[in-house]
């Protein structure tokens, strides 16, 4: 939370801002520079396919470029839009833009999986794992990731914060600013995008 004495800051910078003076976005982005940090830093945690790639810090980096150049759209708001939420919905998608990422370099590295040259014969299996069973899951891995990257961002979102990270609705609802009905039609609807998706992308795969 931000202390009184941040909010009146805040509220003096934001009118420097509206008068004209970017410069102060610098100022206006520190003062939320550990609150952000911290909650990346939590979103982070929750998403193993992230934590180890991403630190919250250059996400935090890459947000405040991304506020320099969407500035324009904020102020064009006319205050209808809160500081601290815009910078929250900056950093959601930055993340998801990381994960769409993640995505990619998966779909990489399972189809180099299934395009092992002719001497794979002497890499050993893992174990348990007979090579057509590798393949088959090598190929689903690849069809999900195609059909996810189809869907809409607040698809993926959705999906990712009920399924992936197993929240409830109301937790997804706090994060995504919706009642815990909503995300579940959204959820019910996603999956269901998801499923038309995965069989579209198998029936064009060769």
């Amino acid at each position: 939370m931000t202390s009184s004495a941040d909010e009146v800051k805040v509220g003096v910078l934001l009118d420097r801002l509206a008068r004209g003076e970017p410069g102060v976005l610098g100022a206006l982005f520190d003062v939320y520079r550990s609150r952000l940090r911290n909650e990346v830093a939590g979103e982070l945690a929750a998403d193993p396919r992230l934590a180890a790639r991403f630190d919250a810090s250059d996400v935090v980096q890459e947000v405040f470029i991304d506020a320099r150049q969407q500035v324009d759209w904020f102020l064009a708001s006319g205050g209808r839009v809160d500081f601290w939420i815009w910078l929250r919905g900056l950093a959601r998608e930055r993340r998801l833009k990381f994960l769409r990422d993640h995505l990619d370099a998966q779909c990489r590295t399972a189809k180099r999986q299934r395009e092992l040259p002719d001497e794979s014969a002497y890499h050993p299996a893992a174990p348990g794992d007979s090579p057509s069973a590798a393949a088959g899951a090598a190929e689903e891995t690849e069809r999900l990731a195609r059909a996810l990257q189809r869907l809409d961002v607040d698809d993926r979102e959705v999906i990712r914060l009920r399924v992936t990270e197993g929240r409830t609705n109301p937790e997804a609802a706090s994060l995504l600013g919706l009642t815990p009905a909503a995300v579940a039609k959204r959820l019910e609807r996603a999956l269901n995008r998801l499923r038309v998706a995965a069989n579209r992308t198998g029936d064009t795969d060769p």
